[in-house]
């Protein structure tokens, strides 16, 4: 509760004229010097950098304060003093910390179907909060140099906040662009000059000490070590010491360009959700990693948005802030990793315009709530989460929260509403701009093909290329089976495969992935074929090594794709000449290829592996079931695509789960494992 009531309103960029287009950074730092320039200064100014321009700012939209409600320290927002009421959370309460896990006091949501609608206004506060001050510098330039008047004044209304797609086809290659990282980065000036000023995107310095509540996280097997209560500004990848001398950018980049191919298949299998689902239910699956509407007994999928996105911070973060939810947010990148989740968001609201949260799921008849089942700061434990539910801490114009409802950027029939509530775009891609409605459903559905293309999903391109005797063995229904939609023919001899993932949430007390590994052989060499990451914080509940944690907790739920080149290499590598195989011993080969190995986000491995082992590990040796994974499974699909017009999505059925890849058990390689 605050001595003072005091809102400031997530208006976005909201009265500068019209829509403008997020952009990619690289392409705002080469196309828009101008908008660039102001971009940079302005993110100078709201970190309260020593160098930064002199302008005025409201408190709540520092970058200091703008960082802070994503978690640490767990804290009531400047921009959301609210005297007469206090929020729910308190560090000194026991309701809160004495639960096994503890609940979590930052605002953000995640692991529920408001992840996606909640980080938009969020989003929305740092573009605003930017533009603002942009517009306080263009003026200051113009009057100082009337030579160049609407010049800048243009650029900062059309500014909007740059985000980085950590999937598109450079990437593999590329890896992180320099703007992202350098120290140092050069903007246009006025009169056409050049200045070279420090790079506000590489690092963020805190404002007026470490907070509190920040506190160390060690590794005691490893001595690794994030010294988060003594950085006194944000690493990746940081060395294990409370002094380092900066990130490692090799390390880094080496991760990004490992981990890119399989960040580009999970985004194409974002956009393959069939027309015929119950939406709901697609948009619980679309939208987190938890899938609350999944049952035990479930084995398919789809690759979720916030999945996708655990996977990136991880990659980016390692031993430094992007890795821990606690702290991902003073991490400059987060915001523009976050401006992609949002691009991704609107390009599948686009494309599915019927799937959408309502106010529950249903099962055998009975109706079922969404729920926040970690609490946040302004929400208690399993908190029901409703369409036009607050987004707590964002306010309107008008003084009520932001709801998920106005959040969507689809108003009641389907159409775009960014015209008049959100006031930013993105560029086209691959036909689709997102502030102008389909014509139809047909027009979507060619565009979310050209989207799965585009990321690397085209199977029927894809079957063309492996077509051969050795993959006549793989069944599909026949072209009568009920299943397949009537304007659809099945594609003979073909199906997708994917490994079905569930991580137990809080196995190891922090972040974590599962890597799984193609071992190589003749025609493929060894390669990670895809990560499935927990993005999770601590636990520091009293309790927190209690076993309850594994058996209650929540589950993290995947997909990784199989490149359908890797399952090609290897059928052809078992294939004897002259004799038969059949899909049992194709399956058996896959999962003989596999090895399985759960890393932190330092990279020190827990415990590993082998596929298709029916040995078990000695029991000295397992690794707990406390922390092994609930499922790690082989699952397949056959896919069939319309009969007159190709330029339509595939239709995937006929789902089948292959039994378990790592029967054999897991063995412990860290004591965290034991």
């Amino acid at each position: 509760m605050s001595s003072v009531e005091y809102h400031y309103p997530v208006i976005g960029r909201k009265g500068t004229g019209g829509i403008f287009d997020r952009l990619p950074i690289q392409t705002l730092q080469k196309d828009q010097p101008y908008q660039f320039a102001l971009f940079i200064l302005a993110s100078i100014a709201i970190q309260q950098r020593p160098d930064a321009p002199q302008v005025i700012q409201e408190s709540a939209a520092t970058f200091m304060q703008i960082a802070s409600i994503h978690g640490k320290p767990y804290v009531e927002w400047a921009g959301d003093r609210n005297k007469d009421t206090s929020a729910d959370y308190s560090a000194t309460d026991k309701k809160d910390i004495n639960p096994v896990p503890s609940r979590f006091g930052g605002y953000c949501n995640h692991g529920a179907v408001i992840f996606p609608t909640w980080h938009r206004p969020y989003v929305m506060l740092i573009e605003q909060s930017i533009g603002n001050i942009a517009e306080q510098l263009a003026h200051d330039i113009e009057t100082n140099n009337p030579g160049e008047n609407g010049v800048w004044t243009k650029a900062a209304k059309e500014l909007r906040f740059p985000y980085w797609d950590w999937a598109d086809k450079d990437v593999p290659e590329n890896g992180l662009p320099p703007v992202l990282y350098e120290d140092q980065v050069e903007i246009m000036a006025a009169g056409g000059k050049k200045q070279t000023v420090d790079n506000p995107l590489s690092f963020f310095s805190y404002v007026g000490g470490i907070p509190s509540d920040f506190t160390d996280e060690r590794d005691d097997s490893t001595g690794q070590v994030a010294y988060f209560s003594k950085w006194q500004r944000t690493y990746r990848y940081a060395a294990s010491t409370p002094n380092p001398e900066g990130s490692r950018i090799d390390l880094l980049q080496t991760a990004i360009k490992d981990g890119a191919l399989d960040l580009r298949r999970r985004v194409a299998q974002l956009f393959t959700i069939n027309d015929d689902e119950n939406s709901a239910l697609a948009w619980d699956g679309f939208s987190n990693h938890t899938a609350e509407s999944k049952r035990e007994m479930d084995f398919v999928n789809s690759a979720s948005l916030e999945g996708v996105h655990d996977t990136v911070h991880v990659l980016i973060g390692g031993n430094g802030q992007m890795s821990d939810p606690d702290y991902a947010g003073f991490d400059p990148i987060f915001f523009l990793h976050h401006a992609n989740v949002d691009r991704l968001l609107a390009l599948w609201e686009w494309c599915y315009t019927e799937y959408w949260m309502e106010d529950g799921y249903e099962h055998d008849g009975e109706q079922y709530a969404w729920t926040q089942a970690r609490g946040t700061y302004a929400q208690v434990y399993n908190e029901q989460l409703l369409p036009d539910g607050p987004l707590q801490p964002f306010r309107t114009e008008q003084g009520d929260y932001w709801t998920s409802s106005q959040a969507r950027s689809l108003n009641e029939n389907g159409y775009p509403k960014c015209l008049i509530q959100i006031d930013y775009s993105f560029p086209e891609f691959e036909g689709i701009k997102v502030d102008k409605a389909a014509t139809s459903a047909e027009e979507r559905a060619a565009a979310r093909k050209r989207v799965q293309a585009y990321y690397g999903f085209d199977p029927q391109t894809k079957a063309k290329r492996v077509a051969s005797d050795s993959w006549k063995h793989l069944p599909v229904p026949s072209k009568e089976d009920p299943t397949v939609p009537t304007d659809h023919t099945v594609i003979p001899h073909y199906r997708s495969f994917f490994v079905h993932v569930k991580l137990p949430e809080h196995a190891y007390n922090r972040s974590y992935s599962f890597q799984l590994h193609h071992k190589g052989n003749a025609r493929s060499s060894p390669q990670l074929v895809g990560t499935i990451t927990v993005f999770a914080r601590p636990d520091h509940s009293p309790c927190k090594a209690c076993a309850v944690r594994r058996e209650t907790g929540s589950v993290i739920r995947g997909m990784i794709p199989i490149p359908p080149e890797l399952i090609d290499s290897i059928i052809k590598s078992h294939v004897v000449r002259d004799s038969g195989v059949t899909f049992d011993q194709t399956l058996a080969h896959i999962k003989g290829e596999f090895v399985g190995k759960l890393m932190d986000a330092s990279g020190s491995q827990l415990a590993g592996a082998d596929g298709g082992q029916e040995t078990q590990v000695p029991q000295n040796r397992a690794a707990s079931r406390r922390v092994t994974p609930k499922e790690i499974s082989l699952v397949s699909a056959a896919v069939a695509q319309h009969v007159e017009n190709k330029d339509r999505p595939v239709y995937l059925f006929d789902w089948q789960r292959h039994d378990g890849i790592f029967d054999g058990g897991w063995l412990a390689t860290h004591k965290d494992s034991e």
